[in-house]
C-alpha cells in the first residue's frame, strides 16, 4: 500500500468508522511505511504537509474514537504518530547531516 492510498483509507475510517481488524491492518500497513521510511534517498516531507495531514487525520481519529470508544483507533493514531516521528527524524537527518559526518576530514 502506498503512503497516498494508506491516508485515503486512514481518512475513510476516521469519517466513517471501521472495523477493530479493518483498523488493525491499516495499524500493520502504518507500521510497516515506517519502517522502510530510512529507505528514502531523499527528504520525503520538506514542505513539512505530509506532517499536518497525518496530525489532521490523528486528530479526526480522536473525535471517532470519542463517538464509538473503539480501541483498534487508539492503535491506528498511535501509528501515525510513529510513521510521522520517523518521517521528521529521517528529512532532519538529510537537513543535518548524519551524525559523525565530516569528522576526520581534515585528515585526507
Amino acid at each position: 500500500m502506498s503512503l497516498t492510498e494508506l491516508l485515503r483509507a486512514v481518512d475513510v475510517v476516521a469519517q466513517t468508522g471501521g472495523t477493530a481488524a479493518h483498523c488493525e491492518a491499516l495499524a500493520r500497513e502504518t507500521g510497516a511505511l515506517a519502517d522502510m521510511v530510512g529507505w528514502a534517498s531523499g527528504p520525503i516531507d520538506a514542505s513539512g504537509e505530509l506532517l499536518d495531514r497525518l496530525a489532521a487525520l490523528q486528530e479526526d481519529l480522536k473525535l471517532r474514537h470519542a463517538q464509538t470508544n473503539e480501541t483498534a483507533l487508539v492503535l491506528l493514531h498511535d501509528t501515525l504518530t510513529d510513521l510521522g516521528r520517523a518521517i521528521a527524524r529521517h528529512d532532519d537527518d538529510l537537513d543535518t547531516g548524519s551524525p559523525g559526518e565530516g569528522e576526520g576530514d581534515d585528515l585526507i
